[in-house]
């Protein structure tokens, strides 16, 4: 779904078109949850932190003054995804749940979930971001309130940790 088409349905949800929010939930709650899935590391709280999400997304729907609603409500996710790690006071787990149970290689999937949550909190915002919501390095900087060089520059470091990581290195 791209912009323009985000903030149309936005628009016919605001106008009484229930379908229209709809449509808007099949889009984005998987990335949503994808996102807070990666910051948090529970399932249960990636589910928690996206049904929020949608229900303050419902309660209030963002107006036309916000010019990218996707990086909106990704900024949301993380925002709300952080504040409920705080509440739980942990970033460690102990097993890696899967985000989708339907992989056809679920050894690679938990290799590669494993090598994300090895990365700092920063790092798999920046990660998630950017992979699951499809935010610019741009739009990520200030999201989470760093230059666009410095955003960059994390964004590959992480890449290669989760490199070395994947290739048997201990990090």
């Amino acid at each position: 779904m791209k912009e323009i088409d985000l903030k149309e349905y936005f628009l016919r949800f605001k106008s009484g078109d229930k379908e229209a929010f709809t449509e808007i939930y099949d889009e984005l709650k998987k990335p949503v949850f994808t996102i807070a899935y990666r910051i948090t590391s529970l399932r249960e709280t990636a589910e928690d932190v996206t049904q929020d999400l949608f229900i303050k997304l419902y309660i209030s729907p963002p107006d036309s003054s916000v010019k990218n609603p996707r990086a909106w409500i990704f900024s949301m996710a993380r925002n709300l995804a952080i504040d409920a790690l705080r509440k739980k006071q942990c970033s460690d787990i102990d097993e890696i749940q899967i985000a989708d149970e339907s992989a056809e290689n679920i050894d690679e999937k938990i290799d590669i979930e494993g090598a994300i949550a090895s990365l700092s909190l920063i790092e798999r915002e920046i990660i998630s971001l950017h992979l699951d919501g499809g935010l610019s390095f741009a739009e990520i900087g200030k999201a989470v309130g760093l230059s666009l060089p410095a955003t960059y520059r994390k964004y590959k470091g992480a890449l290669n940790k989760m490199r070395q990581k994947l290739e048997g290195g201990i990090l």
